[in-house]
């Protein structure tokens, strides 16, 4: 029976070590990719022996590609290695880096076409033939209370790559930096830099002494164009928002955690003006439904038909009811404030979460066209969710970018300007936008429930259809019959 040919009695084998097991630039280069400035850094930095490489990023710098390439010349390069890719999803490894390490391996193959009999990869593995399991690179997930299952790898070639690391358990990083006990053990955790504590934050703070960090600003990378940037510094707020500085500059925030919008936000939002007339608009009631605790609220405004990135709301006329409404008599009260719209076909807006649920039902029940947010529930894309954790989070920076570039006028209430400077949020480890919960609000930080400003966040998940009419003021029989409806009018 003939032995099983490896890749160690291939004669052009270590001439291929000597040219390049130290030069994983010009291996790069074999798999058709020309490195940019930043993506050395990384190389140059891991391929050293024994190497603790920590790397935050914001997007478009091409460090997953690059991630890859490093993987394929650590096996190939190194006889009877091991690699092992981190992260919270063993399935976001292969859907990300794994994908590049197919298209770099197939590129480096056209080029050096011996050494496609001696590797393979499959959508677990990439491993030497006659090596499976032991000369390879697996992908293994870090699932919170689950850290040990991590353990137990050791080689005396052996790379540790760690995607995302921010969002990773302490206890997952320090199990997998323990078990590099030999000399030639190295370390890489990417990330972009979610959190201001925790591991990976102290390796480019309190532990820089012993790892290597490096940062790679999306603005500085060839990769990524001015015209990204600049859709970025919109979507996210401008340049000291948290999320461009983690997503876009790659840097730690300078604040984490605050408020949504300033009280000067605020009172800017009510001053301005803004002109709809020239846009295609049409009216939407929003209504929060109390819980007798929490007021219920009415917000009549003119909203724009365009997607919430670019919309414009026009505070129109706003009714605060008592706490103590119910649930199902507050649907009758939402028909005859809007009343006056039915003809110029208004949507209603409704929370239907919670003791909402019953306004929704009565509401369509009476004839009301009726949209239900669902607020808690996972905003709508992919592309979406990496940045927002649920619809509400979605709505507050939709309505926070719209007060930032005047699409939003308010009304002039100091109720309302009360409630909309004090919205605190914070970016998870994930990267995710998140709303402080009401329940946190109430208990920890003695914050009453924001219901109007609840309002203005609903304008922003509402699909309107065109108004009937552009008169912009009020006919004389729906002025009657709002200067005699007996509400608390704000």
């Amino acid at each position: 029976m003939n032995k099983l040919k490896t890749i160690l009695s291939e004669p052009r084998y270590p001439q291929f070590l000597f040219q390049y097991r130290y030069n994983w630039i010009e291996f790069a280069l074999l798999c058709g990719k020309s490195p940019t400035w930043q993506q050395r850094l990384i190389i140059e930095a891991v391929q050293k022996k024994g190497s603790r490489v920590s790397v935050s990023s914001g997007h478009g710098t091409g460090k997953s590609d690059m991630t890859s390439i490093m993987i394929l010349a650590f096996i190939i390069l190194n006889p009877e290695s091991r690699v092992v890719v981190v992260a919270n999803n063993a399935a976001q490894v292969r859907n990300v880096i794994w994908k590049y390490i197919k298209i770099n391996f197939r590129a480096l193959c056209t080029n050096v076409p011996w050494l496609s009999q001696y590797f393979e990869l499959n959508e677990r593995e990439f491993f030497a033939v006659g090596y499976k399991g032991v000369w390879s690179c697996i992908a293994k997930s870090a699932r919170l209370g689950n850290e040990e299952a991590l353990a137990g790898e050791h080689c005396h070639t052996y790379l540790v790559v760690v995607d995302e690391a921010s969002g990773l358990p302490d206890k997952a990083l320090q199990v997998l930096s323990a078990a590099l006990t030999e000399e030639h053990n190295n370390m890489c955790l990417l990330s972009q830099p979610t959190r201001t504590s925790g591991f990976f934050y102290d390796t480019h703070h309190r532990l820089s002494d012993i790892w290597e960090a490096i940062t790679l600003n999306s603005e500085e990378s060839p990769l990524v164009t001015p015209e990204f940037i600049g859709e970025k510094l919109i979507s996210y707020g401008g340049e000291d928002s948290p999320e461009y500085q983690i997503k876009v500059l790659g840097r730690f925030p300078n604040n984490m955690e605050g408020y949504l919008l300033s009280r000067l936000d605020c009172d800017r939002a009510a001053s301005c003006h803004i002109d709809i007339s020239n846009t295609d608009w049409g009216w939407v009631a929003a209504c929060d439904v109390g819980n007798g605790r929490d007021k219920s609220v009415i917000n009549i405004c003119k909203v724009s038909i365009d997607e919430p990135e670019h919309r414009i709301v026009l505070s129109h006329q706003l009714f605060e009811m008592s706490s103590e409404i119910d649930p199902i008599d507050f649907a009758y009260e939402i028909k005859k404030v809007v009343a006056p719209y039915l003809s110029e076909n208004i949507l209603v807006v409704i929370d239907g979460d919670g003791v909402g649920f019953s306004t929704v039902k009565i509401a369509q029940e009476i004839g009301l066209n009726v949209q239900e947010i669902r607020w808690g529930k996972p905003v709508f894309n992919k592309n979406a969710r990496s940045r927002f954790i649920n619809k509400r989070a979605y709505s507050h920076i939709m309505m926070r970018n719209a007060v930032k570039t005047d699409r939003l006028k308010i009304d002039s209430s100091e109720m309302t300007k009360d409630q909309m400077s004090r919205l605190p949020v914070f970016i998870n480890e994930l990267g995710q936008w998140v709303v402080t919960s009401k329940k946190e609000m109430r208990e920890k930080l003695n914050i009453k429930s924001p219901d109007r400003s609840d309002t203005y966040c609903f304008m922003f998940l509402a699909t309107p259809s065109s108004s009937k009419t552009r008169n912009d003021e009020l006919s004389a029989d729906r002025h009657d019959f709002l200067s005699n409806y007996n509400f608390s009018d704000s």
